[in-house]
C-alpha cells in the first residue's frame, strides 16, 4: 500500500482564463468560450473522481485474477485473499475521500485532447501507516507479533490488521502534517461525451484483451 500518483507532458499557446485557474487554447482549437466552460467542469470531475475508479477496478481485477489462476488455494486462502481486496479498496477509498485535486492549467491541444496540470494533496500512507506503530499497536492489542507482509495471512489475521490500519488511518487524516502535495501534468482524451486519462485508457485495453 505504498505510493500512487502519475506523469506526463505540456508546450504552448493563446490564453484564456476560467474561475481559479488558467486555461489555454491552442490556435487549431474551434471550440467556444461557452463550450470551453462546459468541457472545463467535465475535466475537473475526471481530474478528481477517475483516479479513484480506476484503482478500485484495478484492485478488484488483479485479486480475481489471482484468486482464478491460481487452483492450488485453499478455502480459506481464497478467503484472506477477498478480505485483502476489500481492505485495499477501503484504504484507498478513504485515502482519495480525504485528498484535493486542484486543477492549475487546462491546456486544449484540440477540441478533443487537453494537457491538465493539477496539484494533488493527498495523505502520505507512508507516513500513517509507519511500520513500527502498527507492529507496536498489533502487539499491544492482541499480545503477539504482528506477521510480515510476505507470510500467509488467515483471516482471522487480515481482520486484525485491517482494524489496525483502520484505527492509524483514521487518526492520520486528521493531522495535516500527515499530506503531501505533487504537482501533476497529465493528457486527456475527449471519448464520446466523458474525458479519461491517456494512461487510463491503454489500462481498459489492456484489461478488455485479458478478459
Amino acid at each position: 500500500m505504498k505510493k500512487l500518483i502519475t506523469i506526463i507532458l505540456f508546450v504552448f499557446s493563446m490564453q484564456i482564463f476560467a474561475g481559479q485557474y488558467q486555461v489555454i487554447k491552442q490556435k487549431n482549437v474551434t471550440l467556444s468560450k461557452e463550450q470551453i466552460e462546459v468541457e472545463n467542469k467535465k475535466i475537473e470531475e475526471t481530474v478528481s473522481k477517475y483516479p479513484k475508479k480506476v484503482l478500485q477496478e484495478m484492485i478488484s481485477y488483479y485479486f480475481s485474477v489471482a484468486s482464478k489462476v491460481n487452483n492450488e488455494m485453499s478455502k480459506e486462502e481464497k478467503e484472506s485473499m477477498q478480505l485483502l481486496s476489500k481492505e485495499l479498496l477501503s484504504f484507498f477509498s478513504e485515502i482519495f475521500d480525504n485528498s484535493k485535486f486542484n486543477v492549475k492549467t487546462i491546456k486544449y491541444l484540440s477540441n478533443t485532447k487537453v494537457s491538465v496540470t493539477y496539484e494533488v494533496v493527498i495523505p502520505d500512507s507512508d507516513k500513517i501507516l509507519d511500520d513500527k506503530e502498527m507492529k507496536k499497536r498489533f502487539f499491544k492489542k492482541y499480545g503477539y507479533e504482528m506477521k510480515d507482509d510476505e507470510d500467509f495471512l488467515s483471516p482471522s489475521e487480515v481482520k486484525k490488521r485491517k482494524d489496525i490500519i483502520n484505527e492509524m488511518l483514521r487518526e492520520g487524516v486528521r493531522n495535516p502534517k500527515n499530506y503531501m502535495t505533487d504537482k501533476v501534468t497529465n493528457e486527456l482524451n475527449k471519448i464520446g461525451n466523458e474525458w479519461k486519462f491517456k494512461v487510463v485508457e491503454k489500462f481498459e485495453e489492456m484489461l478488455n484483451e485479458m478478459k
